[in-house]
């Protein structure tokens, strides 16, 4: 490896045959890049900084300020107390700290895993002293148990702090962001992407703070999709949809959506445990004789937000009271028996969305228990005429050259009816990217040509 260079490696599959997608995900960052990475990682100040704790320790790295004042034991050495230069303090269990170790007996660097056996540890260890590196980049700490010697480097303890105003600032950092009632699509054009990585940047921004971003000018050949979808990463491939698929009108659809009629608002493959996070619509003709076929478009979870403020009681059962998915298609080439449940509003801990579900044409019947089913349908019934009003309503025809990309996880999206006549068709192209992959990398291009600042949350039921 070069000294101007450093490769990065997004995703990486194990295959025989290396296709050629791939190898676009792996990203080339030149000297300068790199060096903005590791201060980025460094940096309390920076947004990255609350990421550290989940990436490999960095190595020969000079940094020449300190950041302690003072680390002190209390509570018989249960407690870590660390007073940083900036006069914040921090306490820290002997516990978490004992599982958050990085010697080489505990993280294995190359891999960047923990390789502790959790079995092993006493739950009553405390910690029995600590001490500051002389260049002020790390503690030495001893536990009582077994007089276990470890090492935590400064910059991660910082990064990761779990006191109550720490949590607030990274929750609000990483809080998804509302479409105005008057404000547009983001827009970005497919010839700014297509030129640099900054272009990348720009496009998964939107996606990531609003769930929803239009790609103008992008080529109409068939599969040309994958010219702007394979800069993120690689196409979700299933066995009855393949990795692109056609929506165009058939005589007998294997699928509403390639029928003419209006197609409700809803989320794709609900009924599979690992639903595509970001969808994608190319279209590739679409003539003015056609009538119709507008995309629409609501951001669900502004929905679920209001209709939390409207009708709490109801927010409560949409989050208690679980619902079946299903596709089931035996008369197909590939036949598919697909059965998943899932809550329509799932929160976290301190009641903050993290996950939506909505697709009224694959929900199956209920299997609840009698006494929820009139309050589940109450509830049910008020949220979707909450979608149809929603402020967040976007309808829009795509022209030639288009391509939508959306958040799957977070906002629905729709068609109205159509018309073809005997010369005028209409003809989109969709595929799906896993929204782990739309994370990791966007997150590396905030680090090397972005602001450093981590990535909204993506309601895939995590929240950070």
């Amino acid at each position: 490896m070069s000294g101007t260079s450093r490769h990065l490696m997004l995703c990486v599959k194990k295959t025989r045959n290396l296709h050629r997608s791939y190898i676009r995900h792996i990203v080339t960052l030149s000297s300068y890049q790199h060096k903005r990475l590791i201060q980025r990682w460094q940096d309390p100040t920076s947004h990255a900084y609350g990421i550290r704790f989940y990436t490999m320790p960095i190595q020969n790295v000079t940094v020449k300020q300190k950041h302690v004042a003072s680390a002190d034991l209390e509570d018989n050495g249960r407690q870590l107390v660390i007073t940083w230069m900036d006069g914040v303090r921090s306490r820290y269990h002997s516990l978490w700290l004992r599982f958050s170790c990085q010697c080489p007996e505990c993280f294995h660097t190359s891999s960047n895993m923990k390789q502790i056996h959790v079995e092993e540890i006493d739950f009553h260890t405390v910690l029995e002293k600590v001490s500051v590196s002389e260049d002020g980049l790390s503690l030495s700490l001893m536990w009582s148990s077994g007089g276990h010697m470890g090492t935590i480097d400064l910059a991660s303890l910082r990064a990761n702090r779990y006191d109550p105003d720490a949590l607030a600032t990274r929750h609000k950092l990483t809080s998804a962001l509302f479409l105005q009632e008057v404000d547009p699509i983001p827009e970005v054009s497919y010839e700014e992407v297509n030129r640099s990585d900054k272009g990348i940047y720009k496009w998964l921004s939107y996606i990531s703070d609003y769930g929803i971003c239009l790609m103008k000018g992008v080529p109409t050949e068939k599969r040309s999709i994958l010219l702007a979808v394979e800069k993120i990463a690689p196409v979700r491939k299933t066995s009855y949809y393949g990795d692109v698929y056609d929506v165009v009108q058939e005589y007998k659809p294997s699928h509403v959506a390639y029928s003419p009629v209006k197609l409700p608002l809803h989320m794709d493959y609900l009924y599979q445990d690992g639903a595509p996070g970001l969808q994608f619509l190319h279209c590739l003709r679409f003539d003015d004789t056609v009538k119709g076929g507008d995309s629409t478009f609501v951001d669900l979870f502004r929905v679920a937000e209001d209709f939390r403020k409207r009708f709490p009681d109801e927010f409560k059962v949409l989050t208690r009271v679980p619902v079946i998915f299903s596709k089931v298609h035996l008369d197909r080439e590939h036949p598919i028996y697909m059965v998943h449940e899932r809550k329509h509003i799932e929160v976290n801990n301190v009641g903050e969305i993290v996950r939506i579900s909505w697709h009224p044409l694959t929900q199956s019947s209920m299997a609840v228990p009698e006494e929820d089913l009139e309050a589940y349908y109450d509830a049910y019934l008020k949220f979707a005429n909450m979608i149809q009003t929603s402020p967040s309503y976007r309808q829009l025809r795509l022209r030639p050259g288009d391509l939508m990309a959306f958040n799957n996880r977070r906002m629905v999206h729709g068609r109205t009816a159509y018309q073809e006549t005997i010369v005028g068709q209409r003809h989109m192209q969709g595929c799906s990217v896993s929204i782990d992959d739309f994370k990791s990398r966007l997150q590396v291009l905030s680090l090397t040509v972005g602001d450093g600042r981590l990535s909204k949350r993506v309601f895939n039921g995590s929240t950070f």
